[in-house]
């Protein structure tokens, strides 16, 4: 006797399959990245001293303030614009806009590279310092230009590009890290690969990109979109003062190798990370169409969700990570910090709060909040660096993630009020 057929599956509609490819391809884009920048740390942990790993961290700091304010000045606006124009607009609009940064690209490696070569002309940098400053300079400036096509690309729904290009950066970033281990300099040929995988990557992208950039642009398109532009921006360098000035306090306080040992411990914790920066960089054009086809509440509701289901895997990975922390440590890195049980537990905590927070935010930043996402963040970076500053010399190392910790914390509990507040503001879309 044969039971009855089960019913046929019901196929995945167009939309569902194209954002499973979408966050498909995202996930792995940013697993690559993950594994890159963790072989990186890798290298250079185990191979060189703490204090070059030291000054490598404070310099990709650097370049990673830098990206993220053009990214917020440039991409926000873009985010929120692009849904509601003419493929022929959005042409002209990226076009005019990439005009813009091509002229911005060329002052800032002029006024960051005038200062640098007077302090050595004056005898105020030594040879190494100098150099190690002028590769960041190069790789500031490289990576900005990488980043522009990577984030209008991403936002375009186009991750399958990107990851592609993000293989070639991989591949010279790894390689040139793996030369950097073999000299004393390492952090300067490091920060040279750094610039040179950008170039690679950005040229790519640059080619791959051409038909939506309409060439006959005119600039000035950046002039426009500075009102929200400027806010987005500062709230970004905000919230890099409260995620990455810990680094700049350490070294103020203690020296460049406590810094080197909170970047190590950090490691552990950086691929699940990135896989979280990834998800967030393809959720943000998800939640504006969200927003504008479903209304706050919906947005605000499926953004909790997400942030859930993400704090339960940063949990899981950490879990994953405590138990094999004495492998990593003594065999892997050979680094053996006398506090590096509490540095893993206080980062795992640390990227436990940014994974709960930052989908909820996204809904202040598409409803342009940003005045209040800047002085909110604002507060809690003094708190955080406050904080760092008093407890490293009770703490040591270990004090400036406590003040981390306790400004992050801050910082989600007055997320969610406001992202609350406004999700039962009209919620209903327009």
């Amino acid at each position: 006797m044969t039971g009855a057929n089960p019913p046929p599956s019901t196929p995945p509609t167009p939309i569902q399959a194209k954002w499973s490819k979408i966050l498909g391809s995202s996930i792995l884009d940013q697993a690559l990245l993950s594994a890159a920048n963790f072989a990186v740390g890798l290298i250079l942990i185990r191979y060189a001293d703490d204090t070059q790993y030291g000054y490598y961290v404070l310099m990709f700091n650097a370049v990673m303030l830098l990206t993220m304010l053009q990214n917020s000045f440039t991409g926000t606006p873009l985010v929120i614009t692009l849904p509601k124009l003419s493929t022929i607009d959005k042409r002209r609009w990226v076009g005019s806009v990439y005009a813009d940064q091509r002229r911005i690209l060329l002052i800032l490696g002029v006024g960051l590279l005038t200062p640098a070569l007077l302090l050595w002309g004056f005898n105020l940098l030594d040879n190494g310092e100098s150099v190690l400053i002028m590769t960041a300079i190069a790789a500031i400036i490289t990576s900005l230009y990488r980043e522009f096509f990577r984030n209008t690309l991403l936002i375009f729904q186009r991750p399958q590009t990107v990851l592609v290009a993000d293989l070639a950066y991989v591949a010279v970033l790894v390689g040139g890290c793996l030369i950097a281990a073999l000299f004393p300099f390492a952090a300067a040929i490091a920060m040279l690969a750094t610039a040179l995988s950008a170039l690679v990557c950005g040229y790519m992208l640059w080619r791959w990109m051409r038909d939506l950039i309409d060439p006959q642009a005119l600039p000035g398109q950046l002039m426009k979109i500075a009102p929200i532009g400027l806010w987005a921006a500062s709230g970004s360098g905000v919230y890099w003062l409260l995620n990455q000035g810990y680094s700049f306090v350490t070294a103020a306080t203690l020296d460049v190798a406590a810094v080197g040992a909170l970047a190590a411990a950090r490691l552990l914790m950086m691929p699940i990370n990135l896989v979280c920066t990834g998800i967030q960089k393809q959720l943000t054009p998800a939640a504006s169409q969200w927003l504008h086809h479903d209304g706050a509440r919906t947005t605000m509701q499926r953004l909790c969700l997400l942030a859930t289901a993400m704090g339960l895997v940063v949990l899981v990975y950490a879990i994953f990570v405590w138990l094999l922390r004495d492998w990593i440590f003594l065999d892997l890195l050979q680094k053996d910090h006398h506090q590096r049980n509490e540095l893993l537990l206080l980062w795992a905590g640390v990227f436990l709060v940014k994974a709960l927070r930052d989908p909820v935010m996204l809904i202040l930043m598409l409803r342009q909040r940003f005045r209040l996402l800047t002085f909110s963040s604002l507060i809690c970076a003094v708190i955080a660096l406050a904080l760092c500053y008093a407890l490293t010399g009770y703490l040591s190392t270990a004090g400036a993630l406590w003040g981390m910790l306790i400004g992050e914390s801050i910082s989600l509990t007055l997320t969610l009020l406001f992202a609350w507040k406004e999700s039962r503001t009209n919620s209903h879309p327009t």
